[in-house]
């Protein structure tokens, strides 16, 4: 029986990891980290499939062999309005040209439609006190984009792409996790440790204007100046997990749990880079893309107040701090500019051929709430949470927008019977509305060409991201738990 079991359990988690592999393109939330699995259910304290990501070691409170399905469907508003302090003209006379003004200022929208799947499935192996695993495949890293088309400036082509063209017209950047997980418990102390190992599929597709002089020129006596740059490129690295899990009484349950960063450093992704600046010929080489994303550390509890009411909250850590650059070089070759963004010394043979300075900051996320049970079977849950943005005013841009979040959810979960449960709840991410009020650093005013050092620049100028940002999240999350 026992072998049936597990049988069944492998052959599902296999088909898990081929529905999100086949589903990566609509997988999208806000920003660059996206794990909301659970809703309020996803904590490294509570003991579910979720804690396959969340905290390896709850698995260890886990009874019986469960299959969990979860999927958020995602309704995303950005507006961005691109100020005349972002005009970023080669030559200054071009300010008094309307249509060069008309061009690169306005208002830019996105609404997208999109799904974030998770699936898992974790074991007690038939009723072992002492080892608990599990396997799921989710997205925890990503992004994308598709921005609203607009009537062009008339004799300026380009423009049909929005005002916000100059740093993403579409783009997608996933991380895909396949994430094998274990606990070891000690029943005495009703302490567990858990670890994972998750072999990730990283991919990357983007598409911007781009000058070669990083102006946002257009059109200048009648010869079309503006470009494109289209990225498409796709890797496979690793990163693991560990945590513990305490259940200090049967009303405190504490969590804690690292999560490494993807590659355990650089991550490192191999495509090809497409540019075509003007009416010229289009130009294609064979590109690595370098960028670091963060460790997490998050702690989280519930306590039990009540027989009817539980509370819980959990604290997030993320070390946005080594993200500090996209770089597209040749094949094999590394990113040397430093941290402002100039080519550094080592770069004699000018391998890099694009580099978007970050310099992202640490952020951290907070979120309290109670979970009511109305009956041993229906439960109503809710909870705030606030989060500190890790984009600076300096290096935001359409393709990175981030500032203070504010989250709300509530949501209900009901057992229909000893073998499945349903859950369901509305979650809803404002961003704090952004002006960046001339602050942006990456344009021709504030690292002319001309000016020392200036050509040392040429790999990481792009016209101003200056401007307003405005965005907001909402989804519907729903999950399926089967235990067998």
């Amino acid at each position: 029986m026992n072998r049936s079991r597990s049988s069944r359990a492998a052959a599902l988690g296999f088909l898990a990891s081929v529905a999100v592999f086949a589903f990566p393109k609509d997988a999208e939330a806000g920003g660059y980290l996206v794990a909301r699995y659970g809703a309020d259910h996803g904590t490294p304290a509570m003991p579910n499939a979720f804690a396959i990501y969340f905290n390896p070691a709850a698995l260890g409170a886990t009874e019986g062999t469960t299959i969990t399905g979860d999927l958020s469907t995602v309704l995303r508003f950005v507006r961005y309005t691109r100020t005349t302090d972002a005009l970023s003209p080669s030559d200054p006379a071009l300010l008094q040209d309307p249509r060069y003004v008309e061009a690169n200022t306005g208002t830019a929208n996105l609404t997208n439609l999109l799904a974030l799947p998770f699936l898992g499935v974790n074991t007690d192996f038939g009723g072992s006190k002492y080892f608990h695993a599990g396997y799921a495949a989710y997205i925890p890293f990503g992004g994308m984009a598709t921005w609203t088309r607009r009537q062009g400036v008339p004799g300026v082509p380009g423009t049909t792409d929005g005002p916000q063209r100059w740093h993403n017209i579409s783009g997608q950047i996933l991380s895909i996790y396949n994430t094998f997980a274990a606990s070891v418990t000690i029943p005495s102390t009703r302490l567990s440790f858990g670890a994972s190992f998750s072999p990730i599929f990283h991919t990357v597709a983007t598409a911007r204007a781009r000058n070669a002089n990083g102006s946002d020129d257009t059109v200048t006596n009648g010869t079309l100046i503006e470009g494109r740059s289209f990225i498409h490129a796709s890797g496979l690295n690793f990163g693991f997990s560990g945590g513990l899990y305490w259940e200090p009484t049967d009303e405190l349950h504490l969590g804690l749990s690292y999560v490494s960063q993807p590659g355990l450093g650089e991550s490192r992704l191999s495509g090809q880079l497409r540019t075509q600046l003007g009416a010229g010929v289009e130009s294609k080489a064979d590109i690595d893309f370098l960028q670091t994303l963060p460790d997490i550390i998050r702690f989280g509890a519930t306590y039990r107040a009540t027989e009817k009411l539980e509370l819980r909250g959990d604290f997030e850590f993320q070390r946005w701090s080594v993200f500090e650059r996209q770089c597209v070089v040749e094949k094999g070759a590394s990113c040397a500019v430093d941290k402002t963004g100039r080519r550094a010394a080592g770069d004699a043979g000018n391998l890099v051929q694009l580099n978007v300075p970050r310099n992202w900051r640490d952020s951290i996320a907070v979120r309290v709430g109670p979970g009511f049970f109305v009956t041993n079977e229906l439960e109503a849950f809710g909870s705030v949470a606030v989060a500190t943005a890790a984009v600076p005013k300096e290096t935001i841009d359409v393709a990175t927008i981030d500032s203070t979040q504010l989250f709300a959810t509530a949501g209900v979960r009901y057992v229909l019977s000893k073998h499945l449960a349903l859950a369901g709840s509305y979650n809803h991410i404002y961003f704090v509305p952004v002006n960046t009020a001339g602050r942006n650093t990456q344009n021709l005013r504030d690292n002319p060409a001309s000016g020392p050092d200036g050509g040392e620049y040429n790999v990481s100028r792009s016209p101003s991201a200056d401007g307003k940002y405005r965005s907001q999240i909402g989804f519907v999350n729903i999950n399926v738990a089967y235990t067998f």
